[in-house]
């Protein structure tokens, strides 16, 4: 199949005879088209939206053992480690949607990923019954005993090492927030590589199984303003329902290397 657009062609060779035709070939023509012409349209729009991107910059490789790395916090606006930027301040409009969005539940909250502590703190300005964090570098996991002296009293506590190996000791929440960085190169490309649906897809899972009926799971999404098919899907193969917002004003540096845009679509989920 071809199909002839003002500024691209989008040819499909299938290499299965039986490929999409097991019910017909009304059937295969009819989803095939869907498919390519939405495939289309998302071409059209990102055509369209990717003049206002700012230009961003090249990123360094991860190149040694990330949970001893020196996190640099050293300008106020930004953490570094081993040069990557793993947070800047632009994110507080997007980090205070997703802690109010998770902080709904009102019960007990799972935070994957300390970074600024910018969502952690509006977690605490909205309230909840007790607030567990997962932090894999150390120096990071530093910054957040300063932090957690600002509320002596609340329950706060620090999980020290990566979701994977924490997540089996933990129990069960009313929330999830999730927002981490790739501890390598391999986690870079399975997590934020073309082929990855989305940041938090290796995390759906999980989440789920550590989620009590009805909790809610949110999370950085890196979609610019809608969800993929294949973002939905999996959500929905873990999730009974999800609701889909919208973060404008988002004004991330010339040179950010992680995110280009002005919105983020910003998801929470219902177990």
């Amino acid at each position: 199949m071809q199909r002839k657009f003002k500024d691209f062609d989008i040819t499909v060779a299938t290499k299965r005879e039986d490929f999409l035709r097991s019910k017909g070939t009304g059937q295969r023509n009819l989803l095939l088209s869907r498919a390519v012409w939405e495939f289309a349209a998302d071409l059209e729009h990102l055509d369209n939206i990717q003049k206002e991107f700012v230009d961003g910059s090249d990123r360094p490789l991860i190149r040694s053992e990330w949970e001893g790395s020196g996190a640099d916090y050293s300008d106020g606006r930004q953490l570094l480690i081993q040069g990557q930027q793993v947070m800047q301040d632009w994110e507080h409009p997007l980090m205070r949607k997703l802690a109010y969005n998770a902080a709904a539940a009102g019960g007990d909250l799972l935070e994957v990923g300390f970074g600024m502590g910018i969502s952690a703190s509006y977690v605490q300005e909205a309230g909840v019954a007790s607030h567990t964090i997962i932090e894999i570098n150390h120096e990071v996991a530093k910054r957040f005993a300063t932090w957690r002296g600002k509320w002596p009293e609340r329950d706060i506590r620090l999980e020290l090492g990566g979701w994977q190996d924490v997540m089996g000791r933990l129990g069960q929440f009313d929330a999830i927030l999730y927002d981490t960085y790739p501890t390598n190169e391999r986690e870079f490309v399975e997590t934020l590589g073309p082929k990855a649906p989305f940041l938090a897809a290796n995390f759906v899972e999980p989440a789920a199984a550590h989620l009590r009926p009805g909790g809610i799971f949110s999370y950085y999404t890196n979609e610019i303003d809608s969800l993929s098919r294949s973002h939905q899907r999996i959500l929905l193969s873990h999730f009974s329902s999800f609701k889909v917002e919208l973060v404008t004003g988002l004004q991330p540096p010339p040179d950010c290397n992680y995110w280009w845009a002005s919105t983020m679509a910003a998801v929470t989920a219902y177990k």
